[in-house]
């Protein structure tokens, strides 16, 4: 099974009246899966957007200590 990884962005409503913009990332088989995890364990984030994430991730080279 492939991994993909998320960009959810949304916004958290807190009940005391308290709004922040945010971007939360998940690693999911399917873009329902990460979702689910995501109002799992954020139920006061309103989802606006879920696209994948195509960055190529950074390779960092071993370098010799001299």
């Amino acid at each position: 099974m492939q991994e993909t990884k998320f960009i959810i962005s949304g916004r958290h409503e807190l009940p005391n009246g308290h709004i922040m913009r945010d971007q939360l990332v998940y690693i999911a088989a399917t873009k329902e899966d990460a979702i689910a995890t995501c109002k799992r364990h954020h139920p006061y984030f309103h989802i606006h957007t879920v696209r994948v994430d195509e960055s190529v991730p950074e390779v960092v080279k071993v370098q010799a200590l001299r």
